[in-house]
C-alpha cells in the first residue's frame, strides 16, 4: 500500500497545476575514490515542509526517508545489497562507503513537499588513486655535443582516465606520456623535465635532470673513445712486432749461425758451419768453418784452421 501511495503521489505531483522543479539543468558531477567514501550533497530549502525523500540509482530505489520535526526520521533502505554501505547526513545527503567500480552511474533524490516535487540529479564516477609513477629514459650524445633525450612516463594500473603531460620551466611541452627533446649544455643551463600524471581524484609528478642524464652519457662516450684508442694502439704495436720478426727472419735466412763443438778427432770431421777444437797428443787445432749465401743465391764456405804443435821433453 505504501508503494502504491508513493506512485500515486508522484503521478499526482506531475499532473497539471502542480509545480515540478529541478535543482540544476545538468546533473552534478561527483567523483569518488575506489575503496573510499563519497557524499552526494542534498540542498533543502529552509522552512519547507518535506513529506518524503527518495534516493534512486539508475532508476532503482535505494532508500526512502520520512523526515520528522518531533522525532527521528524514518529511514528505510530499499536496496538490500547496499544496506551496509548506505548512510545519511543530518541534511539527508547520501553517503556511500567502500566504493566499488560498479557504483558508477546516475543518482537522484526525489524531494516531495505538500505542493511540489523537486529532483536533484547526480553523476557518480569512481577512480583509482594513482600510485607508483616512474620515468624511463634513453639518452644519446652526438658529435656536436647535443644530447637527445627520450622520456617515457607511466603509472601503476593506468586506465583511460589517466592523463599525462610534460612540463619544463613552467611551460607544457607535451600532453603525451612520451617525449623526445634535445639539450645543449653549451647554450642551456641546468634543465629539469617534469612528468605529471593525473585523474579526477589524484595526481603524481616525477622530475628528471637533463644535466644528469646527459652527463652519464658523456662519461660513457669518453670511455668508448678511450677503449677505441687502446685497441688501435695495441694493433699498431702488434703490427710493428710482426714486421720486426719478418725482417729478422729474412736476415737469418742469409747468414748461418755458428755451432760450436769439441772432439778429439781431426778438425775436418767437424764439418761445415762449425768451430772445431781438435786435440791430440801432438798438436791442438782450432778450425773455423762458416757457410753463407751470396746475393745471387750461391753458397760459399769459409774455413780456417790454427794448429799448435806440442813439444815433448
Amino acid at each position: 500500500m505504501l508503494w502504491l501511495f508513493q506512485s500515486l503521489l508522484f503521478v499526482f505531483c506531475f499532473g497539471p497545476g502542480n509545480l515540478v522543479s529541478q535543482s540544476s539543468s545538468t546533473p552534478l558531477m561527483v567523483n569518488g575514490v575506489l575503496g573510499e567514501s563519497v557524499i552526494l550533497p542534498l540542498e533543502l530549502s529552509a522552512g519547507e515542509m518535506i513529506a518524503s525523500i527518495t534516493w534512486l540509482c539508475n532508476g532503482t530505489s535505494l532508500a526512502f526517508i520520512e523526515p520528522s520535526e518531533t522525532k527521528s526520521p524514518n529511514i528505510r533502505v530499499t536496496h538490500p545489497k547496499q544496506r551496509k554501505r548506505l548512510n545519511f547526513t543530518q541534511s539527508y545527503s547520501l553517503k556511500l562507503s567502500n566504493l566499488e567500480m560498479e557504483d558508477t552511474g546516475s543518482y537522484s533524490a526525489q524531494i516531495t513537499t505538500e505542493t511540489s516535487v523537486k529532483l536533484s540529479s547526480y553523476t557518480l564516477r569512481i577512480f583509482r588513486q594513482l600510485r607508483s609513477i616512474q620515468v624511463n629514459n634513453y639518452s644519446q650524445l652526438f658529435q656536436n655535443r647535443t644530447c637527445e633525450i627520450h622520456l617515457t612516463c607511466s603509472v601503476e594500473d593506468a586506465d583511460d582516465n589517466v592523463s599525462f603531460r610534460w612540463e619544463a620551466l613552467g611551460s607544457i611541452l607535451s600532453s603525451e606520456p612520451n617525449i623526445t627533446t634535445s639539450w645543449d649544455p653549451r647554450i642551456s643551463g641546468e634543465q629539469d623535465y617534469t612528468c605529471i600524471a593525473e585523474n579526477a581524484v589524484s595526481n603524481l609528478s616525477f622530475s628528471v635532470s637533463a644535466q644528469k642524464l646527459c652527463g652519464d652519457v658523456k662519461i660513457q662516450y669518453t670511455d668508448t673513445k678511450m677503449i677505441l684508442f687502446v685497441v688501435f694502439g695495441i694493433c699498431i704495436v702488434t703490427g710493428f712486432i710482426i714486421m720486426l720478426l719478418l725482417v729478422l727472419r729474412k736476415r737469418r735466412g742469409r747468414f748461418s749461425t755458428f755451432v760450436y763443438s769439441a772432439n778429439t778427432g781431426p778438425c775436418r770431421a767437424c764439418g761445415e758451419h762449425r768451430v772445431c777444437f781438435s786435440l791430440s797428443s801432438e798438436q791442438h787445432c782450432v778450425c773455423f768453418s762458416h757457410s753463407f749465401k751470396q746475393g745471387n743465391g750461391n753458397l760459399d764456405t769459409y774455413e780456417k784452421c790454427y794448429c799448435h804443435n806440442l813439444l815433448h821433453s
